[in-house]
């Protein structure tokens, strides 16, 4: 094995894990974010879908995660164009680590909790003869919810690797 061949490999590592820990957080954010609006609009669109609590749940879940990646995003874009931190690096890391935790959990719990409803207001559609509307709808707003969760659940993974490492004063 050439001498100059092991910095190269390992040059190359470094770079693709310093660009995932970059803007990796940024995208998965993002794909949260688009989940969860979308989420919480269809969950809207239901006629009386506060009848039942778990529809709230998740509607008001979802509007909370999309404050949250918002918010995440807008300061992430801040960060990337002016290369000023809005908190210290280490607080950032932590409000990152600790918000995608939150958040995911709340999004998680929301959607289990949603789900067994949605089989009640399906059964109840085929009782009274009705089409699927709102069961297909919640189920939508469901299966979103759950995508957000996905998306913040890796978000956490990359957050806490920046926490365990000694990057993190370079990296949002």
């Amino acid at each position: 094995m050439e001498s100059g061949a092991q910095p190269t490999t390992t040059t190359a590592t470094s770079m693709l894990t310093m660009g995932l820990l970059k803007y990796g957080s940024f995208v998965l954010r993002s794909a949260a974010f688009v989940f969860s609006v979308n989420s919480f609009v269809i969950m809207a669109s239901i006629k009386g879908f506060d009848i039942f609590h778990e529809f709230s749940y998740i509607l008001a879940a979802c509007v909370l995660s999309t404050a949250y990646t918002l918010f995440q995003n807008l300061r992430h874009i801040n960060y990337l164009s002016t290369g000023n931190l809005l908190f210290e690096a280490r607080t950032s890391s932590l409000v990152d680590f600790f918000g995608d935790q939150i958040i995911a959990y709340l999004l998680i719990s929301s959607a289990s909790g949603a789900a067994p409803s949605i089989s009640t207001v399906n059964a109840s559609e085929d009782y009274a003869l009705e089409n699927h509307v709102t069961s297909t709808k919640g189920a939508t707003s469901t299966n979103m919810a759950f995508l957000a969760f996905l998306s913040l659940n890796l978000s956490a993974m990359l957050s806490s690797y920046k926490l365990s490492t000694k990057t993190t004063p370079k990296l949002i």
